[in-house]
């Protein structure tokens, strides 16, 4: 494994013992782990419920799967093994990080369980060819039939693929990543963090600031124009004004897929979704978390930060 990761056939593999021991360290830990696991992880029920993050790792499997599988095709055996390995192994490590305080609730169980088996099965079959023997040790914990040496290559199941769950993770990420940026930046010792969502205009002028970049570059004039053209904006229009044009700015940066995936998905409930994820924040910055809407009356927001809330960036106030 050490040789193949670091490079291309055909290429010279920078190989050296240090990496050879990495490595070795590497699979024992996600071996002894994934035993663990699997002695205390229950059968799957008929019906379970499926959270966010759930749903978002079992569909950034489908996209590990699929290009693992492109480049086993090219013959691309380092790509492979990124996606198979390291790429696949941040997400489930995400995943574990998000759902730390639920995982061994009852009712969370099966649905841990669903996740796990889905990714040790398609990790272990991908990485079969590489790594046989841990593979082979594995796959009869597993339950599997025969070797898996002759077992079929994972498929992506595209019925996984939920967009929507990618976004709305991606966004508790960034905010995550926001979050203990400013902390770092001011030096302070979190006694409250809030977050402030954005209004509904702005998620109406964000998306079709998106609609009209997917036909061509979109121009200020003509976003301010299809704003101001509804009444409940008209009032607004000098803040919708200036709003308009960091949206130009944005959208016209980005790149294509971006703005398909993010059309697709619609307006997020970001209120919803960062209030769900509370216990997390908590967690994680281990202070007191509090969501308030921009357009709340009764919020709390003594710095005024709620007015610089926009779609999928929601505004911070560390106290």
């Amino acid at each position: 494994l050490g040789v193949l990761a670091t490079a291309e056939l055909l290429q010279d593999a920078d190989f050296s013992p240090n990496l050879a021991e990495s490595m070795r360290d590497r699979l024992e830990r996600a071996y002894k782990f994934a035993i663990e696991t699997l002695e205390k992880t229950p059968q799957k029920g008929e019906e379970i419920t499926l959270t966010t993050p759930d749903k978002w790792a079992l569909s950034r499997l489908q996209g590990h799967i699929k290009l693992a599988t492109e480049a086993m095709d090219n013959l691309a055996i380092r790509k492979a093994i990124h996606s198979a390995l390291y790429d696949l192994d941040q997400d489930f490590q995400w995943y574990l990080r998000r759902i730390a305080s639920e995982r061994e609730a009852l009712e969370r169980r099966e649905a841990f369980a669903k996740v796990f088996n889905e990714v040790l099965d398609a990790q272990v079959r991908m990485l079969a060819p590489m790594i046989p023997h841990i593979c082979e040790e594995l796959w009869e914990e597993m339950g599997g039939e025969g070797f898996v040496s002759l077992a079929y290559w994972p498929k992506p199941d595209e019925a996984k693929v939920d967009i929507k769950a990618e976004e709305n993770e991606t966004l508790i990420m960034s905010t995550l990543e926001d979050t203990l940026n400013i902390i770092k930046a001011t030096g302070l010792k979190p006694k409250k963090i809030c977050y402030y969502t954005s209004t509904q205009w702005k998620w109406h002028a964000y998306l079709k600031a998106l609609e009209m970049a997917e036909k061509g570059s979109v121009k200020l004039g003509d976003l301010i124009k299809e704003l101001i053209g509804k009444p409940d904006l008209k009032k607004l229009a000098q803040v919708v004004a200036k709003y308009a044009q960091k949206m130009v700015e944005v959208v016209n940066v980005m790149p294509s897929e971006s703005r398909q995936r993010k059309l697709e998905v619609g307006a997020i409930n970001e209120n919803n979704l960062l209030s769900e994820a509370q216990a997390f924040f908590k967690r994680e910055f281990n202070v007191d978390i509090n969501v308030f809407s921009e357009d709340d009356p009764q919020r709390y927001d003594p710095k005024n930060r709620a007015q610089l809330a926009e779609p999928y960036r929601p505004a911070i106030y560390v106290e």
